[in-house]
């Protein structure tokens, strides 16, 4: 009992220490507010290297991308600048996830990805990273 207690704290330590810088890398979107969306192509990808930071991916249907700024776990995503097209079958989908990508103001390190939320501490959207 006490190695699995040692452990946990060992574990939330590990995953409170991280910045943002550590979750540089590329997302599979899996959960968008309270829909499964695991089976569509949504991605998000998170770039910092000191002066610029980029958010980007694929939203079901088309690329988007933008700059963000961040305060600890707090984000602030600026304007997205995205494709055009039109796929009739996913424009529900990628009207939710960028309506909730939008909303979101703070990003939480998870075990296997990340975690935003909306200004209430609501999940927005939950992500895997890409190995």
């Amino acid at each position: 009992m006490k190695k699995a207690a040692i452990f946990v704290m060992i574990i939330f330590t590990t995953l409170s220490c991280k910045t943002i810088e550590d979750m540089n890398g590329n997302y599979k979107v899996t959960t968008v507010g309270d829909n499964n969306y695991g089976e569509y192509d949504i991605t998000l990808n998170i770039e910092t290297d000191g002066t610029v930071n980029r958010i980007s991916g694929k939203s079901a249907c088309n690329q988007y991308s933008g700059e963000f700024k961040y305060q600890g776990t707090s984000i602030e995503i600026g304007p997205l600048m995205g494709t055009k097209m039109y796929c009739r079958e996913l424009d529900k989908i990628e009207r939710d996830y960028t309506v909730h990508l939008a909303k979101s103001v703070q990003v939480k390190p998870t075990e296997d990805g990340l975690e935003l939320f909306d200004e209430s501490g609501t999940l927005t959207i939950k992500a895997i990273k890409i190995k």
